[in-house]
């Protein structure tokens, strides 16, 4: 059955699941279609800004750090009482990822995860499993000439690195909404500051991410139980 797919309480897809074992007809026509109608679609996750921002830094801004990435190629997108997603900034009548540039992706290696896993993606797993996989079906053309064995295509595009940040990340959200749930108006106000800069800005490119994520959830984590009173 294909249903709506909200990842992280962000951008929505459509989309039907898929078990490792499937063989799913899909070749890339490296023709950029995935690459244009992007507005607010292609959701950047802190562990993608990390990424593209180290990249950039290699490849002719050595002065970006994560606040300058997020202010030149992201726009906060409110999904609830304001809080923010960031999703990448899109150009020109066909609205194309910002990286387009002559017809291929200027970022490749450091490409977000949407796109390293498309035409799959990753939810929450249920009953025992880590993720649950889903086929994404936003691109017909895409799916004939040519297989491919789900497994296959999340073991060469889904590192380590990537899996344990969906899990921290799936777990740091429910964590933070059941939080956010018990704040009235004014001291959720307060708390998105907080949300934003543990969140999003500080890290450091030249350190390791996770280490980084961990500490800065934990932070987070206190600062929300404090403003709600519950001191630790």
């Amino acid at each position: 059955m294909d249903y709506g797919v909200s990842e992280l309480g962000g951008v929505k897809i459509d989309a039907k699941r898929v078990r490792p074992k499937d063989w799913v007809d899909f070749k890339c026509q490296r023709c950029g279609a995935c690459c244009r109608h992007l507005t607010e679609k292609v959701m950047v996750e802190s562990l993608d800004a990390f990424r593209l921002t180290k990249y950039l830094r290699e490849h002719g801004q050595p002065n970006l750090d994560l606040i300058g990435f997020y202010a030149q190629y992201t726009t906060p997108v409110p999904i609830s009482r304001g809080y923010p997603i960031f999703t990448m900034n899109t150009v020109g009548e066909e609205e194309a990822c910002t990286f387009l540039k002559d017809g291929a992706c200027s970022v490749y290696p450091a490409r977000t995860r949407t796109c390293r896993l498309y035409p799959f993606s990753v939810g929450p797993g249920q009953r025992g499993q880590e993720f649950e996989w889903v086929q994404c079906l936003d691109a017909d053309h895409h799916f004939q000439d040519g297989k491919v064995l789900v497994k296959d295509w999340f073991y060469q595009n889904f590192s380590r690195e990537d899996r344990e940040f969906a899990k921290r990340e799936y777990d740091a959200c429910r964590k933070i909404g059941a939080l956010l749930a018990e704040m009235d108006f004014p001291t959720y106000e307060q708390a998105l500051p907080a949300i934003i800069f543990l969140r999003y800005h500080e890290f450091d490119v030249d350190q390791p991410f996770l280490p980084q994520y961990d500490h800065n959830l934990q932070v987070l984590l206190r600062h929300l139980r404090r403003l709600l009173g519950k001191e630790d």
